[in-house]
Protein backbone atom coordinates (compact mmCIF):
# COMPACT_ATOMS: atom_id res chain seq x y z
CA UNK A 1 0.00 0.00 0.00
CA UNK A 2 1.24 3.32 -0.90
CA UNK A 3 2.23 5.65 1.89
CA UNK A 4 -0.45 8.50 0.91
CA UNK A 5 -3.06 5.89 0.83
CA UNK A 6 -1.74 4.36 4.22
CA UNK A 7 -1.76 7.71 5.71
CA UNK A 8 -5.33 8.62 4.49
CA UNK A 9 -6.37 5.36 6.15
CA UNK A 10 -4.93 5.88 9.19
CA UNK A 11 -6.37 9.78 8.90
CA UNK A 12 -9.85 8.53 8.80
CA UNK A 13 -9.64 5.82 11.13
CA UNK A 14 -8.26 8.82 14.08
CA UNK A 15 -10.51 11.20 12.94
CA UNK A 16 -13.55 9.53 13.84
CA UNK A 17 -11.78 8.27 17.29
CA UNK A 18 -11.16 11.88 18.04
CA UNK A 19 -14.75 13.31 16.84
CA UNK A 20 -16.47 10.50 18.78
CA UNK A 21 -14.02 11.12 22.07
CA UNK A 22 -15.06 15.09 21.97
CA UNK A 23 -18.58 13.96 21.33
CA UNK A 24 -18.71 11.94 24.66
CA UNK A 25 -16.58 14.15 27.08
CA UNK A 26 -18.36 17.67 25.71
CA UNK A 27 -21.53 17.28 28.60
CA UNK A 28 -19.05 16.79 31.01
CA UNK A 29 -16.43 19.49 29.84
CA UNK A 30 -19.32 21.56 29.96
CA UNK A 31 -20.24 20.63 34.02
CA UNK A 32 -16.85 20.37 34.31
CA UNK A 33 -16.05 24.10 33.66
CA UNK A 34 -19.18 25.05 35.24
CA UNK A 35 -18.41 23.43 38.62
CA UNK A 36 -15.45 25.68 38.65
CA UNK A 37 -16.60 29.46 37.36
CA UNK A 38 -19.78 29.01 38.90
CA UNK A 39 -23.07 27.97 37.77
CA UNK A 40 -24.22 31.53 36.99
CA UNK A 41 -21.98 30.71 33.80
CA UNK A 42 -23.12 27.59 33.32
CA UNK A 43 -25.44 28.69 29.77
CA UNK A 44 -22.65 30.97 28.48
CA UNK A 45 -20.02 28.07 29.20
CA UNK A 46 -22.25 25.81 27.20
CA UNK A 47 -23.05 27.99 24.08
CA UNK A 48 -19.05 28.80 23.84
CA UNK A 49 -18.10 25.22 23.62
CA UNK A 50 -20.77 23.82 21.67
CA UNK A 51 -20.01 26.70 19.17
CA UNK A 52 -16.71 25.76 18.76
CA UNK A 53 -15.64 24.40 15.45
CA UNK A 54 -12.66 21.51 15.61
CA UNK A 55 -9.96 21.64 12.76
CA UNK A 56 -7.53 18.35 12.97
CA UNK A 57 -4.12 18.45 11.96
CA UNK A 58 -0.65 16.51 11.59
CA UNK A 59 1.50 17.45 14.05
CA UNK A 60 5.48 16.86 13.58
CA UNK A 61 6.52 18.53 16.52
CA UNK A 62 4.06 16.01 18.44
CA UNK A 63 5.02 12.92 16.63
CA UNK A 64 8.74 13.80 17.78
CA UNK A 65 7.46 14.27 21.64
CA UNK A 66 6.80 10.67 21.31
CA UNK A 67 8.35 7.58 22.76
CA UNK A 68 6.79 4.88 21.11
CA UNK A 69 8.78 2.66 23.09
CA UNK A 70 8.35 3.70 26.65
CA UNK A 71 4.57 4.02 26.27
CA UNK A 72 1.79 1.05 26.49
CA UNK A 73 1.33 1.41 22.59
CA UNK A 74 -0.41 -0.95 20.61
CA UNK A 75 1.34 -2.67 17.55
CA UNK A 76 -0.82 -0.62 15.26
CA UNK A 77 -0.35 2.49 16.93
CA UNK A 78 3.46 2.31 16.96
CA UNK A 79 3.57 1.13 13.19
CA UNK A 80 1.12 4.57 12.25
CA UNK A 81 3.41 6.78 14.45
CA UNK A 82 6.34 5.35 11.92
CA UNK A 83 4.33 5.96 8.91
CA UNK A 84 3.42 9.37 10.44
CA UNK A 85 6.30 10.83 10.71
CA UNK A 86 7.86 9.36 7.55
CA UNK A 87 5.40 11.02 5.27
CA UNK A 88 5.65 14.69 7.33
CA UNK A 89 9.48 14.65 7.17
CA UNK A 90 8.92 14.41 3.59
CA UNK A 91 6.08 16.61 2.94
CA UNK A 92 8.42 19.40 4.93
CA UNK A 93 11.00 18.25 2.45
CA UNK A 94 9.17 18.69 -0.45
CA UNK A 95 8.34 22.04 0.17
CA UNK A 96 10.96 23.58 1.03
CA UNK A 97 11.52 24.14 -2.79
CA UNK A 98 7.73 26.40 -2.63
CA UNK A 99 8.24 30.31 -2.57
CA UNK A 100 5.26 31.48 -3.62
CA UNK A 101 2.75 31.95 -0.11
CA UNK A 102 -0.51 30.59 -1.61
CA UNK A 103 1.47 27.33 -3.39
CA UNK A 104 2.58 26.54 0.59
CA UNK A 105 -1.15 26.71 1.71
CA UNK A 106 -2.79 24.35 -1.07
CA UNK A 107 -0.05 22.04 -0.23
CA UNK A 108 -0.57 22.24 3.39
CA UNK A 109 -3.62 22.04 3.34
CA UNK A 110 -3.61 18.80 0.98
CA UNK A 111 -1.26 17.34 2.81
CA UNK A 112 -1.75 18.12 7.05
CA UNK A 113 -5.36 19.34 7.51
CA UNK A 114 -7.41 16.11 8.33
CA UNK A 115 -10.21 17.89 9.11
CA UNK A 116 -11.90 21.18 9.06
CA UNK A 117 -15.49 22.90 9.42
CA UNK A 118 -14.35 25.43 6.52
CA UNK A 119 -13.85 26.12 3.86
CA UNK A 120 -9.91 26.50 2.01
CA UNK A 121 -10.52 29.55 1.25
CA UNK A 122 -11.52 30.66 4.26
CA UNK A 123 -8.80 29.38 6.35
CA UNK A 124 -6.19 30.47 3.71
CA UNK A 125 -8.32 34.10 4.18
CA UNK A 126 -7.68 33.93 8.15
CA UNK A 127 -3.76 33.64 8.38
CA UNK A 128 -4.03 29.99 7.99
CA UNK A 129 -0.32 29.23 7.29
CA UNK A 130 0.72 31.20 10.26
CA UNK A 131 -1.16 29.37 12.61
CA UNK A 132 -0.31 25.90 11.07
CA UNK A 133 3.32 27.08 11.52
CA UNK A 134 3.26 27.08 14.90
CA UNK A 135 2.51 22.88 14.37
CA UNK A 136 0.64 23.01 17.83
CA UNK A 137 -2.46 23.15 19.50
CA UNK A 138 -3.84 26.40 19.14
CA UNK A 139 -7.33 28.38 19.48
CA UNK A 140 -8.02 31.11 17.32
CA UNK A 141 -10.97 33.31 15.89
CA UNK A 142 -11.86 33.08 12.16
CA UNK A 143 -14.15 35.30 9.91
CA UNK A 144 -16.32 35.06 6.75
CA UNK A 145 -14.91 37.20 4.02
CA UNK A 146 -17.24 40.03 4.65
CA UNK A 147 -16.17 39.96 8.46
CA UNK A 148 -20.01 39.73 9.54
CA UNK A 149 -19.82 36.22 11.00
CA UNK A 150 -16.75 35.30 13.48
CA UNK A 151 -16.11 31.53 14.51
CA UNK A 152 -13.95 30.41 17.23
CA UNK A 153 -12.36 27.54 16.17
CA UNK A 154 -9.18 24.59 17.98
CA UNK A 155 -6.52 23.00 16.08
CA UNK A 156 -5.90 19.78 17.27
CA UNK A 157 -3.07 17.51 16.74
CA UNK A 158 -4.48 13.86 15.04
CA UNK A 159 -4.13 11.18 17.28
CA UNK A 160 -1.12 12.75 19.61
CA UNK A 161 -3.37 14.34 22.05
CA UNK A 162 -4.84 14.24 25.72
CA UNK A 163 -7.55 15.81 27.64
CA UNK A 164 -5.70 18.23 29.32
CA UNK A 165 -4.95 19.89 26.03
CA UNK A 166 -7.82 20.44 25.06
CA UNK A 167 -9.34 21.89 28.53
CA UNK A 168 -6.40 23.92 27.74
CA UNK A 169 -7.71 25.41 24.80
CA UNK A 170 -11.18 25.78 25.40
CA UNK A 171 -10.52 27.82 28.52
CA UNK A 172 -9.00 30.01 26.23
CA UNK A 173 -12.26 30.43 23.90
CA UNK A 174 -13.65 30.91 27.31
CA UNK A 175 -11.17 33.64 27.72
CA UNK A 176 -11.08 35.54 24.90
CA UNK A 177 -13.04 37.25 22.37
CA UNK A 178 -13.55 39.82 19.48
CA UNK A 179 -14.41 43.28 20.98
CA UNK A 180 -13.93 45.19 17.62
CA UNK A 181 -12.54 44.90 14.02
CA UNK A 182 -10.28 47.29 12.12
CA UNK A 183 -9.11 47.28 8.69
CA UNK A 184 -5.83 45.45 9.84
CA UNK A 185 -6.81 43.39 12.75
CA UNK A 186 -8.71 41.62 15.21
CA UNK A 187 -8.84 43.57 18.34
CA UNK A 188 -9.14 40.80 20.75
CA UNK A 189 -8.20 42.11 24.57
CA UNK A 190 -6.46 39.35 27.16
CA UNK A 191 -6.96 40.14 31.01
CA UNK A 192 -3.38 39.50 31.29
CA UNK A 193 -0.64 41.61 29.88
CA UNK A 194 1.84 39.47 28.73
CA UNK A 195 1.80 36.07 26.84
CA UNK A 196 3.77 34.08 29.51
CA UNK A 197 1.32 34.94 31.86
CA UNK A 198 -2.11 34.61 30.25
CA UNK A 199 -0.40 31.19 29.15
CA UNK A 200 0.38 29.71 32.84
CA UNK A 201 -2.78 31.24 34.21
CA UNK A 202 -4.81 29.29 31.85
CA UNK A 203 -3.19 26.05 32.06
CA UNK A 204 -3.14 26.25 35.74
CA UNK A 205 -6.98 26.30 35.38
CA UNK A 206 -6.55 23.98 32.57
CA UNK A 207 -5.84 21.69 35.64
CA UNK A 208 -7.81 22.40 37.93
CA UNK A 209 -10.37 21.90 35.60
CA UNK A 210 -9.17 18.63 35.07
CA UNK A 211 -9.33 17.85 38.53
CA UNK A 212 -12.94 18.63 38.28
CA UNK A 213 -13.44 16.35 35.01
CA UNK A 214 -11.54 13.28 36.73
CA UNK A 215 -13.82 14.16 40.57
CA UNK A 216 -16.63 13.41 38.29
CA UNK A 217 -15.59 10.71 37.16
CA UNK A 218 -16.41 11.48 33.71
CA UNK A 219 -15.38 9.18 30.65
CA UNK A 220 -11.86 9.55 29.62
CA UNK A 221 -12.24 7.98 26.03
CA UNK A 222 -9.14 6.03 25.26
CA UNK A 223 -7.64 8.33 22.54
CA UNK A 224 -7.21 10.91 25.15
CA UNK A 225 -5.10 8.88 27.53
CA UNK A 226 -2.57 7.49 25.17
CA UNK A 227 -0.19 10.37 25.96
CA UNK A 228 0.43 12.29 28.78
CA UNK A 229 2.29 15.40 27.94
CA UNK A 230 4.07 17.44 30.73
CA UNK A 231 4.49 21.07 29.21
CA UNK A 232 6.75 24.24 30.32
CA UNK A 233 3.45 25.74 31.44
CA UNK A 234 3.13 22.92 34.24
CA UNK A 235 6.65 23.07 35.13
CA UNK A 236 6.75 27.22 35.57
CA UNK A 237 3.73 27.23 37.27
CA UNK A 238 5.08 28.28 40.33
CA UNK A 239 5.61 31.74 39.25
CA UNK A 240 1.57 32.07 39.41
CA UNK A 241 0.59 30.12 41.71
CA UNK A 242 0.79 32.67 44.46
CA UNK A 243 -1.29 35.37 42.76
CA UNK A 244 -3.70 32.95 41.90
CA UNK A 245 -4.19 31.47 44.82
CA UNK A 246 -4.91 34.98 46.26
CA UNK A 247 -6.73 36.45 43.26
CA UNK A 248 -8.56 33.30 42.27
CA UNK A 249 -12.59 34.96 42.58
CA UNK A 250 -11.26 37.98 40.75
CA UNK A 251 -9.69 36.25 37.85
CA UNK A 252 -12.74 33.94 37.62
CA UNK A 253 -15.30 36.76 37.28
CA UNK A 254 -13.04 39.04 35.03
CA UNK A 255 -12.64 35.94 32.41
CA UNK A 256 -16.13 35.14 32.64
CA UNK A 257 -17.54 38.97 32.55
CA UNK A 258 -15.01 39.77 30.06
CA UNK A 259 -14.34 43.08 32.57
CA UNK A 260 -10.76 43.13 32.41
CA UNK A 261 -10.30 46.29 33.99
CA UNK A 262 -11.46 44.29 37.60
CA UNK A 263 -8.16 42.58 38.27
CA UNK A 264 -6.44 45.59 37.77
CA UNK A 265 -8.43 47.79 39.91
CA UNK A 266 -7.91 45.32 42.78
CA UNK A 267 -4.13 44.54 42.20
CA UNK A 268 -3.32 47.38 41.48
CA UNK A 269 -2.76 48.40 37.84
CA UNK A 270 1.27 49.36 37.97
CA UNK A 271 2.16 46.37 39.87
CA UNK A 272 0.20 43.84 37.86
CA UNK A 273 1.99 45.17 34.86
CA UNK A 274 5.05 44.50 36.82
CA UNK A 275 3.92 41.33 37.85
CA UNK A 276 2.84 40.37 33.87
CA UNK A 277 6.36 41.40 33.04
CA UNK A 278 8.41 39.41 35.25
CA UNK A 279 6.85 36.24 35.24
CA UNK A 280 7.58 36.91 31.23
CA UNK A 281 10.84 37.79 32.16
CA UNK A 282 11.56 34.26 33.93
CA UNK A 283 9.29 32.04 31.60
CA UNK A 284 11.79 33.00 28.74
CA UNK A 285 14.75 32.71 30.89
CA UNK A 286 13.36 28.89 32.18
CA UNK A 287 12.97 30.14 36.07
CA UNK A 288 14.34 32.30 38.19
CA UNK A 289 16.32 32.37 41.61
CA UNK A 290 15.39 32.16 44.77
CA UNK A 291 15.86 36.11 45.66
CA UNK A 292 13.66 36.65 42.33
CA UNK A 293 10.92 34.80 43.19
CA UNK A 294 11.06 35.51 46.59
CA UNK A 295 10.57 38.99 45.27
CA UNK A 296 7.64 38.29 43.62
CA UNK A 297 5.54 36.45 46.26
CA UNK A 298 6.76 40.19 47.98
CA UNK A 299 5.31 41.81 44.86
CA UNK A 300 1.98 39.53 44.86
CA UNK A 301 1.19 40.47 48.56
CA UNK A 302 1.51 44.16 47.76
CA UNK A 303 -1.29 43.51 45.67
CA UNK A 304 -3.29 41.74 47.96
CA UNK A 305 -3.17 44.51 50.49
CA UNK A 306 -4.24 47.16 47.75
CA UNK A 307 -6.90 44.67 47.36
CA UNK A 308 -7.78 44.52 50.87
CA UNK A 309 -7.26 48.42 51.61
CA UNK A 310 -9.22 49.53 48.86
CA UNK A 311 -11.97 52.24 49.24
CA UNK A 312 -15.49 52.54 48.97
CA UNK A 313 -14.85 54.48 45.98
CA UNK A 314 -13.18 52.02 44.40
CA UNK A 315 -16.22 49.97 45.16
CA UNK A 316 -18.17 52.43 43.98
CA UNK A 317 -16.51 52.65 40.41
CA UNK A 318 -16.73 48.68 40.18
CA UNK A 319 -20.66 48.72 40.95
CA UNK A 320 -21.46 51.16 38.07
CA UNK A 321 -19.14 49.30 36.06
CA UNK A 322 -21.49 46.04 37.07
CA UNK A 323 -24.54 48.10 36.50
CA UNK A 324 -23.98 49.24 33.32
CA UNK A 325 -23.71 45.34 32.06
CA UNK A 326 -27.42 44.95 33.39
CA UNK A 327 -25.83 43.19 36.81
CA UNK A 328 -29.07 43.66 39.59
CA UNK A 329 -26.96 45.85 42.61
CA UNK A 330 -28.39 45.20 45.73
CA UNK A 331 -25.79 47.29 48.69
CA UNK A 332 -25.80 45.77 52.22
CA UNK A 333 -25.84 47.96 54.72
Amino acid sequence: MKIDKRIKSYNKKNKEELEKAIKTIEPFLIQAFTNFYGKQYQEQIKNTIKSIHFTYFLSLDFFKLVDIKSLCLSKKDQRSIIYYLHYLNKFYTQIKGINDLEGLEKAALKKVIVKSAFSDQRLINSNFLEYLSNDVPMYFIIADEEEEHFYKSIFLPLLVIDLETIIHEINHALMIDIMAVTEEEFVMPSLFITEACEELINDYIARLVLKEYIHMKAPIPSVLRKFDFVNAYEIYSYLIEPFFHHFEPIIKESIMTKNFNLLKMYAGKDDFALFCSLVQEYYLQDGCTKEEYSALKTLVLKMVDHAASMTNTNYEEYFHELDNKGFRIRKLK
